[in-house]
């Protein structure tokens, strides 16, 4: 899916153009090469891959649909609704990709801890976060079981909120800032703040106590000891737009040491302009803020991202796919070529992030979020995207198959 060309990785002035290059060129030269399987082509916004028949490869869930490993065979399991209009008539993806399923994230979770993964998933227009039970069987449907309701969830994230090494705990994105967790066969939900921020969110340890915080576009609340029971700390925080100092709608906002001096920064988009981002954390005593630092402006709608090790080299890549019509085509650059891209990450170079095209004006971008995993068991890390162009699409890597 890469073009050819020359790698100036071993020459400084070479990398600073190619760096430079990076921001207004579509495709270039990458040590890595990835394979599109095209597995549907369903319009949907979401998607996930998990063991859903304990088998021990991984499927790939997307719409109504659960793809079985290794062949992709679809199997429905469940029904998705569409938009209710002022009639109650319900509409869902025309053939031109405008429209909506209200089907926006879907997380793999074992809620009911019988040893089958079910999948939780959050609607924008009905105000739900809901969970299918897997049932075990493919030609049985999954019943449907309502967790929370009352506000616009846009999408949510798999996290370890309470610090104990495992991702089981749900942050949504939604104005306020609330977590689930895993209770009696059901998700019981924790209030952080009722304060109204913008959609987007993120969890990681910020202040160095090992403890998971969680980061919004306009504020970062510091976990107490429990973080049930004890009280998070607001603290200002203004990230994911253009112009620096103004927070914006985002997508996830994910913590890792980008510059690898000990102190966590945060990696970010806006969701519906233009801007990747990361923001180098300064420390000065008990004082935190953040410099931000642009990685590409070229493109908008970074709706989803994710951090990789995809190249192997012992730090974590960026990972990025452009969301086709968030609002039917009135975002800017809402008509421009989609694209998935992955961009490397050079620590060595001072934080250097170079932009490799995955697929670039092929009709395949990313919608809402971009799981990453070895689907093939070879040993590298592949990624699936899907979107109302219709998919999913696997990406495979061929790091190991050279």
């Amino acid at each position: 899916m890469n073009t050819g060309g020359k790698s100036y990785r071993n020459h400084t002035i070479g990398v600073i153009v190619l760096v430079a290059l990076a921001v207004s060129m579509p495709t270039w030269a990458a040590k890595l090469e990835f394979e599109a399987h095209r597995i549907g082509r369903f319009r949907g916004e979401a998607c996930a891959v998990a063991d859903f028949n304990n088998d021990d490869k991984l499927d790939i869930i997307a719409g109504p649909f659960w793809y079985e490993a290794p062949n992709w065979k679809p199997h429905k399991f469940r029904f998705l609704e569409g938009k209710l209009d002022p009639q109650g008539k319900t509409h869902t993806v025309d053939g031109n990709g405008k429209g909506y399923h209200d089907d926006f994230t879907n997380i793999p979770l074992d809620v009911d801890r019988n040893g089958l993964i079910d999948v939780v998933t959050c609607s924008w227009f009905s105000k739900r976060v809901d969970w299918y039970r897997n049932s075990g069987s493919t030609s049985v449907m999954w019943p449907m079981m309502i967790s929370d309701e009352g506000v616009n969830f846009e999408s949510a994230d798999l996290c370890d909120i309470d610090g104990d090494g495992k991702q089981l705990e749900i942050l949504p994105h939604c104005k306020d800032t609330r977590w689930y967790e895993i209770g009696d066969r059901n998700l019981i939900v924790h209030a952080v703040s009722s304060r109204e921020l913008n959609f987007g969110g993120g969890v990681g340890d910020i202040n160095g106590d090992n403890r998971p915080d969680i980061i919004r576009p306009d504020a970062w609340y510091e976990a107490p000891a429990d973080p049930r029971k004890g009280k998070w700390i607001e603290h200002p925080l203004a990230i994911g737009s253009i112009e620096e100092g103004k927070s914006e709608h985002t997508p996830q906002i994910l913590v890792y040491d980008v510059d690898d001096d000990g102190l966590n920064d945060l990696v970010t988009s806006s969701a519906h302009r233009y801007g990747i981002f990361w923001y180098r954390q300064v420390k000065e005593e008990s004082n935190i803020s953040f410099e931000q630092n642009l990685i590409d402006k070229s493109w908008s709608q970074a709706h989803s991202l994710t951090l990789a090790d995809l190249d192997e080299d012992g730090d974590l890549d960026l990972i990025a796919g452009k969301r086709f019509y968030a609002h039917n085509g009135s975002d800017p650059g809402a008509e421009e070529p989609l694209g998935v891209y992955w961009y490397e990450l050079e620590q060595w170079q001072g934080a250097q992030w170079t932009r490799h095209a995955i697929s670039y004006d092929e009709g395949i971008g990313s919608a809402l979020d971009i799981p990453v995993a070895d689907m093939d068991g070879d040993g590298d890390l592949d990624i699936v995207v899907t979107g109302k162009w219709g998919g999913p699409v696997l990406f495979e890597n061929k790091l190991k198959s050279k």
